[in-house]
């Protein structure tokens, strides 16, 4: 492979008819290394040539268009950056230097030094309104405890109910009058060849729905990480034990996985004040709720 070890010219790129560039390295008027992006690629090599540019890197050229064809995402290409072997790493067809690659990588860190994605998945509700037909599940549920798990929810940037009748469920989506629990579930057989997350097989309803609740989180996470440059995530798992128990065993929340980082974490089970129970996690959601009202406002609480 040919080593490339410095350059300091800005990419000479050629478009090409189905959207992609042909990105060119020159040196006295003779194409020395060519590089086709295709339209895929092309939302990420230009934002590594604007990372290098910010950053006063001096490489990038060619180099930006062999990573950007040689990862999916930003994320993917900075930990790519930092695979070194002997002194150099082998991105696309290129063999690069330490400094070149690990120079990039911290660029990369630093553009990426921002606010994580905070979700929220908020069990439902044992009590819900018995009216017919179908309902928004955020107005089917019911009670002080629903309420401020709803108003929790809406402090992060997206939130979904995990619900044993409805698995992975949004909260704007309407669905009828139910009764279910996870353990409604327990025992009952199910023929299935699939595997959870922990690998173990699909023997009862109870380990199907774990199966659903993870692939719905899953593809939720997904979702909202879709982009060349997706912000990590922090999940918030809002559940009593009755739910989070089956599900972890199960490995639902080990198994998820993002482009960038993800945290996951459990508030009722690890923040002090919320500890006890359903009244606990009450004044503990309350009292996140009202805090945030406070900061959008000013400063100030409401009424005042």
């Amino acid at each position: 492979m040919n080593r490339d070890q410095s350059g300091d010219e800005l990419p000479r790129e050629h478009e090409l008819p189905n959207g992609g560039l042909v990105v060119a390295k020159e040196f006295c008027r003779e194409v020395r290394h060519a590089v086709t992006v295709d339209p895929v690629d092309r939302d990420l090599y230009k934002l590594l040539v604007h990372i290098l540019a910010e950053a006063g890197e001096r490489v990038r050229g060619t180099f930006a268009a062999n990573v950007a064809t040689a990862f999916d995402t930003l994320p993917a290409a900075m930990r790519g950056l930092r695979d070194i072997e002997r002194g150099v790493a082998e991105i696309g067809d290129r063999s690069y230097g330490m400094s070149i690659t690990l120079n990039a990588a911290e660029a990369i860190e630093a553009h990426r030094d921002r606010d994580p994605l905070r979700l929220a998945a908020v069990g439902c509700s044992g009590s819900k309104y018995e009216d017919d037909g179908l309902m928004p599940a955020m107005e089917r549920y019911k009670g002080a405890y629903w309420s401020n798990k709803g108003g929790y929810g809406e402090l992060r940037d997206d939130w979904r109910v995990l619900s044993a009748e409805h698995d992975v469920l949004h909260p704007e989506k309407p669905i009828e009058y139910y009764e279910r629990t996870p353990d409604d579930w327990r025992g009952v057989p199910v023929d299935s060849d699939a595997r959870l997350p922990s690998g173990e097989p699909v023997d009862t309803r109870l380990d199907l729905w774990a199966l659903n609740v993870h692939e719905g989180l899953a593809a939720w996470i997904a979702e909202a990480t879709d982009d060349v440059d997706p912000r990590d995530v922090e999940l918030e798992v809002l559940l009593g034990q009755q739910y989070r128990e089956p599900l972890e065993k199960r490995g639902v929340f080990d198994a998820l996985r993002t482009p960038g980082e993800l945290t996951v974490s459990f508030p009722f089970q690890e923040v002090e004040q919320a500890q006890g129970g359903m009244f606990e996690q009450i004044g503990w959601m309350s009292d996140e709720i009202a805090a945030a009202e406070v900061a959008t406002d000013g400063g100030e609480p409401r009424g005042e």
